[in-house]
């Protein structure tokens, strides 16, 4: 995934979306996205991985986007 290095696990997801670069943040979501495509098709199941990993990474992107 977009960062070799672990997180301490007592690190929300927003905290930590904020150390990596935007390609990795990109990265995340997609491979998400490929994961749930890939269950739903497999398993024919309407699964959400991670419903708040996009929402937090567009609101990330948006600030920096914002900063610039």
């Amino acid at each position: 995934m977009g960062s070799c290095v672990p997180f301490d696990d007592d690190t929300s997801f927003a905290e930590r979306v904020k150390s990596l670069a935007d390609s990795e943040l990109l990265e995340i979501w997609e491979e998400t996205q490929q994961i749930e495509r890939l269950l739903q098709s497999e398993l024919h199941v309407n699964v959400t991985i991670a419903p708040d990993y996009e929402k937090v990474i567009v609101e990330e992107l948006r600030l920096r986007a914002s900063r610039a």
